[in-house]
């Protein structure tokens, strides 16, 4: 028996669950080794997909090479979809852990698996290595051109921009290895004695020497502490790397101070959702029902709403900012992404990433349950998409050859239309995402025990006069 009844009463039944803590780590592991065969369809479903992708990859560098950036926008659009997942969902672990918060318990170790994904995006990133131009102009300063295209590479440092955009990209998924592995280090090592085979072999040698003193809990959670730090530091500034690199120094003029921030939110937004997502489809057939109330939903959805009205009003500061300052380059910026070119995606965009899931979370009885926040979750990952494509292949198509070399962009380019490579590749990134992510939680347990076992022991349902409430004990 994994868990007690459910309690909570009237609008809060169902809310909080209470994990029998002598049968969970024996239940999770178990859970962990086996393949139910809903599991073992979606990982053939998304290898499928990973297969496809691979595929309309190499089809559009035999066809294109990586001469140009312009038939690659697609690729670098599901590259930063999965960058955003992967860079951001880590961060949600580090960010509830730092304020102590009891409900986040159980969506921990799923944040945390996105690391794992993160190496799948070091290896799509390194094609991109070679698609992005160089600052300087190879043909020299001609017919007005510039000698040194526009970008936050002033002085134009030795390996700039390629090397050091590797640089923050291996720095991003290093950190978040390492806070996997700190995070599962108690749980590795106590699984290490009854895991068998591979994972037996894995657990021993990551495990180390741990054995639940209290100085290695001690520095444990300083670690943690330490190395969430520093990765909010990196993860936010290798995004401001990205989104000013491969889209505003593509578009000849564009300067916005706004648009990292609007790029590092919707990471934020995606990565969130994503989680919520996985925490539905573990807790609804996953069998971990008795270890994942409703309030870690209903205290995610108020998270994620605020994060949604965050998105759309730096949407509206990037908007009104251009719309006033009416210098062409401005106008033109405003007509290529928002309301001319790529007006459709934005409508998109702008329905999924704020209309929609704000539709849903206004209502307090949908961000109480289970579905709604799961719901809102899976909008925002579209919102996300329709992002990414909506700027990302602008930006690679917005001026082809040696216009990128121009001091603005003095005509409003067309519309890219994907083709089957492009679709291919697209269905492809997202699939192999899932793949991994899939292969991840068949190699750890996808709920933090410890955390999961602590969080049990801290609370207790009780009674006080006519009411019944939670009781809620603070470690510090």
């Amino acid at each position: 028996m994994a868990a007690t009844e459910p309690k909570g009463h009237g609008q809060h039944a169902g809310m909080w669950v209470f994990p029998d803590v002598t049968v969970m780590s024996r239940e999770v592991t178990e859970k962990t080794k086996s393949s139910p065969k809903p599991f073992t369809i979606a990982l053939v479903a998304a290898g499928i997909l990973f297969i496809l992708g691979i595929v309309g990859f190499i089809a559009r560098a035999v066809g294109d090479g990586f001469g140009e950036i312009g038939p690659w926008g697609y690729y670098i659009a599901v590259f930063s979809m999965v960058f955003m997942v992967t860079g951001a969902a880590p961060l949600v672990s580090v960010a509830f852990r730092f304020t102590k918060s009891h409900w986040r318990r159980p969506l921990s170790r799923v944040s945390e698996l996105f690391a794992i994904v993160g190496i799948l995006n070091l290896l799509m990133f390194i094609p991109l290595m070679f698609l992005l131009p160089s600052i300087g102009n190879p043909e020299a300063a001609v017919g007005g051109e510039l000698a040194v295209r526009r970008t936050i590479w002033l002085e134009g440092p030795i390996g700039a921009p390629h090397a050091w955009d590797l640089v923050g990209v291996i720095g991003v998924v290093v950190t978040s290895m390492f806070i996997l592995w700190l995070s599962a280090l108690p749980d590795m090592a106590e699984c290490r004695h009854t895991a068998t085979g591979f994972r037996r072999w894995l657990y021993s040698k990551l495990s180390g020497n741990w054995y639940g003193t209290k100085r290695q809990w001690n520095a444990q959670k300083a670690g943690l502490a330490l190395l969430g730090a520093f990765y909010f530091m990196t993860l936010i500034f290798v995004q401001f790397l990205i989104s000013s690199d491969y889209a505003q120094s593509l578009i000849p003029g564009w300067k916005d101070s706004i648009f990292p921030v609007i790029y590092t939110i919707t990471s934020l937004q995606m990565g969130f959702g994503s989680i919520l997502v996985t925490l539905f489809i573990i807790r609804r057939w996953g069998g971990y029902e008795g270890y994942i109330g409703k309030s870690t939903f209903w205290s995610g959805s108020k998270v994620l709403l605020g994060i949604t009205l965050l998105w759309v009003y730096h949407l509206f500061a990037f908007f009104i900012t251009f719309w006033y300052g009416r210098l062409e380059i401005e106008q033109n910026v405003l007509k290529y992404l928002v309301t001319d070119t790529y007006a459709i995606v934005f409508l998109f965009n702008l329905a999924f990433s704020f209309a929609l899931p704000f539709a849903v979370l206004i209502w307090n009885p949908v961000r109480r349950s289970a579905w709604g926040p799961a719901l809102a979750g899976a909008l925002v990952i579209i919102g996300g998409i329709m992002f990414n494509i909506r700027i990302f292949v602008g930006a690679a198509n917005a001026a082809p050859g040696s216009n990128l070399y121009h001091g603005i962009m003095e005509h409003v380019p067309a519309p890219v239309y994907p083709d089957i490579w492009d679709v291919l590749m697209v269905i492809g990134g997202i699939g192999a995402g899932v793949f991994v992510f899939l292969l991840a939680t068949r190699l750890l347990p996808i709920l933090a025990i410890w955390e999961v076992k602590e969080g049990a022991l801290y609370q207790k349902w009780g009674k006080l006069l006519r009411g019944e409430y939670l009781i809620l004990g603070k470690p510090e």
